[in-house]
Formats: C-alpha cells, sequence, structure tokens
C-alpha cells in the first residue's frame, strides 16, 4: 500500500510526538496533577491571605495555584531555585515575619529544581521590619 506524502508525515509526526510522551519522566507528569498539603496556620500567598487548611498546589508555567474545598484560592508567580531536599517529601516552605507567614517555596519529591514565589510588596516590607525569619514547611495532607 503506497502512502501519500501527507499521510507520512501525519505517521512521523504522531511517531515522534508519542515517543517524547513516552520518554517524559514520571515526576514531570505527577507535578502537574497537584500536591495536597495540610497548612496549620494563616499565610500569605503574594498579596492574598488564605486562612489554615487543606489546600491542592498546581504549578503551570512560572506560575503557582493554591485553592481548598472553600473556594479560597491564590495563584503567585515563581522562579526555578535550587530543591535542598530531591528526596524528601513534596513540600511548601514559608517564611515568617512576626506573625505573619508567607509561602516562600514549593518543592516536589525527585525534582532537582523547586519554585520559589517572587516575594510581595508586603513581605519585602517586613523582611526589612524584622531581623531575622524563622522557616516553617507544610507536607502532604493525610
Amino acid at each position: 500500500m503506497k502512502l501519500g506524502k501527507g499521510k507520512l508525515a501525519l505517521m512521523v509526526v504522531v511517531t515522534v510526538a508519542a515517543l517524547a510522551i513516552s520518554s517524559v519522566p514520571a515526576p514531570l507528569v505527577a507535578q502537574s496533577v497537584g500536591m495536597r498539603v495540610a497548612i496549620p496556620f494563616d499565610f500569605h500567598v503574594g498579596n492574598k491571605t488564605l486562612p489554615a487548611g487543606d489546600y491542592i498546589v498546581y504549578k503551570q508555567g512560572d506560575t503557582i495555584q493554591l485553592s481548598d474545598s472553600n473556594g479560597h484560592s491564590a495563584f503567585v508567580l515563581s522562579n526555578a531555585v535550587k530543591n535542598p531536599t530531591v528526596n524528601a517529601e513534596n513540600q511548601l516552605v514559608f517564611s515568617r515575619y512576626g506573625e505573619e507567614s508567607f509561602l516562600s517555596e514549593v518543592r516536589w519529591l525527585g525534582y532537582s529544581d523547586a519554585r520559589g514565589v517572587i516575594k510581595s510588596t508586603n513581605e519585602i516590607a517586613l523582611a526589612k521590619a524584622f531581623s531575622g525569619t524563622s522557616v516553617l514547611s507544610a507536607g502532604l495532607a493525610k
């Protein structure tokens, strides 16, 4: 059976796409699924304040999205940073200034890069006012 140039080109494209998808490492696929975390304190994401609770965290490009089942959600820009805990569990890292907690990093199991959250103007002002910060983390929700 003879294939026309158009059908042959389509078969090549489909084959290359199938090979590309099948060669994607499992953690890359898992990262887009969403991480479920329990956060036991109120916190800031960008310029938004969210209450304590169970959240789903998604990464889409350079954006991190958090949402809970009560309609609370926030989006924030992020950039790639080194993940110091590549083989640890998924986790969120927060910077704390006085009583205020800000999401600062999102880490996925098996990734050498984490996502560092871009600081809001409010966080920058608090960081200047406080001499030190403490770091808090929230792990997987049960």
